[in-house]
């Protein structure tokens, strides 16, 4: 692609995205392998990691089936890297967007060094990367994915056939219809994926973990990403994990104390005004699932003097009520309380994508005005570790994770410069 700087610079400024327009016009026409070493070069002299936080990620990662041993060694090689993946969100199986921003990360990830992918549940089962599906590309038959004798192969097939003829994106879905507006972050997994996940192929079964009803969804999806990517890299250490979970165990523990940052946010009445007279006070801090119309959905919760509230919810901020409702799973926390913690706080390089470098850029800007937190932390956050992309085949369509597991022919191009793993999304980031 014959890339004018100018024309490109301007596009995305319009779009609203000026992070976005600074990194690419640096970047463009880099090669992967060079960029991506560049995004391993971060500063070294960290803050002191919270203890909090290191607790919240060994409870975490025993959540996700790790020994105490294990759990441990993870956590000390987060205090001493302090990198995260940030871009993904929990879903069965990635698609091609996410399976570029892996591929250009792990590129030039140093050796020995663990890829901790902490993906974000704090979103509806349908949301852009369809969280509840198994995603995969015209390039599989429907019953290489499914076994026909699997509930309801029709109607699968049916779905199926008037989804190849909108679009090469295709996708078996593992949740009821009741599920796709409720949160993935603390999520059930239903009869439906119970009972289908017996019936998928072999490579597809011997990466999964066993799916029980009523089990937690965010493990299972976990430990199923992680094994299936490890098959598409395999040299590398790969770790997902739930976010939303890492930041829950935090502040159910931070919030008893009075000197903490996080606890002045929400109960010193003079710190709260000051930092919503800097971020809009409608930012939300949480999500909640709550029944509307017979269902159930995700909302945002803001706080509204000594209330938190969403169109369905209300709570009185008290101490004792805020760590029941986040211990309990009630409440799961936002991006902007996550990010606070991880960036701001305790100096995480969080790779991102297009989207998270402008409204992290933002938080920054906006921290930096007000001195509840450390400034020389927040002075040195790195809030552009840029990873994104998508990964097509010579004519164009999405890769997907599961088309190599189930033995596509598909080898991942190392020669690529930033400017062409990006192309195939410029038309939607500049509209």
């Amino acid at each position: 692609m014959l890339f004018d700087t100018k024309i490109f610079h301007g596009a995305l400024q319009k779009a609203k995205r000026p992070e976005l327009s600074k990194i690419l016009s640096t970047v463009w026409n880099m090669p992967l392998t060079e960029y991506s070493r560049h995004l391993w070069e971060t500063d070294t002299n960290h803050p002191t990691m919270e203890l909090e936080l290191g607790n919240a990620f060994e409870i975490e990662f025993y959540r996700i089936g790790f020994t105490e041993k294990q759990a441990k060694k993870y956590c000390k090689e987060l205090e001493r890297t302090r990198v995260l993946q940030t871009s993904t969100h929990i879903t069965a199986s990635e698609g091609p967007t996410f399976l570029a921003l892996h591929h250009m990360a792990l590129l030039g990830i140093p050796k020995g060094r663990t890829y901790f992918i902490g993906s974000y549940s704090g979103v509806p089962f349908a949301n852009k990367a369809w969280s509840g599906c198994l995603n995969f590309s015209n390039h599989l038959d429907l019953e290489s994915v499914i076994s026909v004798h699997a509930p309801e192969f029709a109607q699968l097939k049916r779905a199926d056939k008037d989804r190849i003829r909108d679009s090469s994106d295709r996708r078996i879905s593992l949740i009821p219809g009741k599920m796709r507006d409720v949160r993935v972050f603390k999520s059930k997994i239903p009869k439906k994926m119970a009972d289908l996940i017996t019936y998928f192929s072999e490579p597809i079964l011997d990466i999964s973990p066993k799916a029980k009803t009523d089990d937690d969804f965010t493990k299972w999806a976990s430990i199923f990403c992680t094994n299936q990517l490890g098959k598409i890299f395999p040299s590398n250490s790969i770790l997902y994990f739930d976010l939303n979970e890492v930041i829950s165990n935090y502040l159910e523990v931070v919030i008893s104390n009075t000197n903490h940052p996080i606890y002045r946010l929400f109960f010193d009445n003079t710190v709260r005004n000051s930092v919503f007279a800097v971020f809009p006070s409608n930012t939300p801090l949480f999500t909640v699932n709550v029944s509307y119309k017979n269902k159930m959905r995700q909302e945002a919760v803001v706080l509204n003097g000594d209330e938190l509230h969403s169109q369905n919810y209300r709570l009185k901020l008290t101490q004792e009520n805020l760590i029941t409702e986040i211990k309990s799973g009630v409440l799961c926390p936002g991006l902007f309380l996550g990010f606070t913690v991880l960036s701001f706080i305790n100096g995480f390089v969080c790779f991102g994508s297009f989207e998270q470098i402008e409204y992290l850029a933002g938080f920054k800007q906006k921290w930096l005005k007000l001195d509840l937190l450390d400034n020389e932390i927040v002075n040195k956050s790195n809030t552009s570790s840029f990873t994104s992309g998508r990964c097509v085949d010579e004519s164009g369509e999405g890769i997907y994770p599961l088309d190599i597991l189930l033995g596509q022919e598909i080898k991942l191009n190392k020669n690529q410069t930033v400017g062409e793993l990006m192309e195939p999304l410029i038309t939607s980031l500049i509209k």
